[in-house]
Parts: structure tokens; C-alpha cells; sequence
């Protein structure tokens, strides 16, 4: 390799190393052009300044032949999907019917997912999904699969908002949001 080939590689390292460190401090000092080196803080994350809430589901079952409920959670209802999977099948399809318009395109819709569910605390009523008979009859399967000697009369997921402080694992706070009852008689 010539000399002055060596004193160009040696440049252009120098260059790139150069530009890496630039993109860093301007990353950190202002927001980022595209979220590509430093990911941008969402709205509820522990660094965006504050406790972290999360709205979660609670799913219970009603039996027919017993005066008796059996929470099963939202993660086991939906195996074999992975924890992600079941969260993201859980966000669109256990949330109450949002007053809000669903976007329609997936930057959009991704956006929304990250957010978690749009609703508010008061009465919901149940999505269209929860009403579909097909829905209605996964559930009955899936819960028969699971509850083999047990008839399911409804289903209750309850929405709640647990609060996190930035520094403990356990939920400080823990607020009711909302309440849905799915009948899956007939």
C-alpha cells in the first residue's frame, strides 16, 4: 500500500469517527432527524420524566354450573402467541370501544400500539371484535380447553392503570378504568 493510499484510509477514519461523535452530541442535544442512534422518549417511558403507567387487562370467567369466577390471564387465554403477540392482541382486541378514530395507516397504527389503548375511565362499551360470533365461539373453545368440566357464562376484562414510580417493580398505584362484560351463552 502507498503512502499516500495509507494517509487517505487514515482520513477517511478520521472523517467518519469525526461525523459518529458530531451525531452523538447533536442526538443528545437536540431532537433527532430520524430515530435511528437514540430512540426518542414516548409518552409513559421512565425516562420521559416521571412514574410510568400502564393500562393492563384482567381477565376473569363466569361459570354457568357454579356461582364461581376464575381469572385466567390475558397471556394464557391466548397461548400458544408469544408475550408480545398476546400484548398486541390483547391492545386491539380486549379494549373497549375507543371514542377515538383508528388510524389507518401502520406508522399510525404502530404509533397507537405504542401508546397503549385510547380510552378514558367511565362506562365502554364492547367492541365490535368481542361481539363477533366467531370471536365469541374462539373464546368458548379456548376456555373449553382450559376448563374442560366448566361452562362459561361471560367473560369480565377489567382494564386498570397501575402506576410505577421510577425506582420500585411493584405497582404504587393501581386505578380502575374500565369494565367489560362479554356474554358467551346461547
Amino acid at each position: 500500500m502507498t503512502e499516500r493510499r495509507r494517509t487517505v484510509v487514515r482520513g477517511l477514519f478520521l472523517v467518519v469517527g469525526t461525523l459518529l461523535v458530531a451525531q452523538a452530541v447533536y442526538a443528545y442535544a437536540e431532537q433527532e432527524p430520524f430515530p435511528s442512534f437514540v430512540f426518542p422518549s414516548f409518552p409513559g417511558a421512565p425516562d420521559d420524566g416521571g412514574a410510568v403507567r400502564v393500562l393492563q387487562p384482567t381477565v376473569s370467567v363466569q361459570f354457568e354450573d357454579e356461582a364461581s369466577t376464575a381469572v385466567v390471564p390475558y397471556q394464557r387465554l391466548l397461548q400458544p402467541a408469544p408475550g408480545v403477540v398476546a400484548n398486541a392482541i390483547a391492545y386491539a382486541v380486549f379494549a373497549p370501544r375507543s371514542s377515538e378514530r383508528h388510524p389507518s395507516s401502520t406508522p399510525a397504527q404502530f404509533r397507537l400500539f405504542l401508546q397503549q389503548p385510547v380510552f378514558r375511565a367511565g362506562d365502554h362499551g364492547v367492541s365490535e371484535t368481542l361481539r363477533d360470533p366467531a370471536t365469541i365461539e374462539w373464546f368458548r373453545s379456548r376456555l373449553a380447553q382450559l376448563y374442560s368440566r366448566r361452562i362459561p357464562r361471560s367473560l369480565e376484562i377489567a382494564w386498570d392503570e397501575h402506576r410505577y414510580a421510577d425506582d420500585r417493580a411493584t405497582a404504587e398505584k393501581t386505578t380502575p378504568v374500565a369494565r367489560l362484560v362479554v356474554p358467551l351463552e346461547g
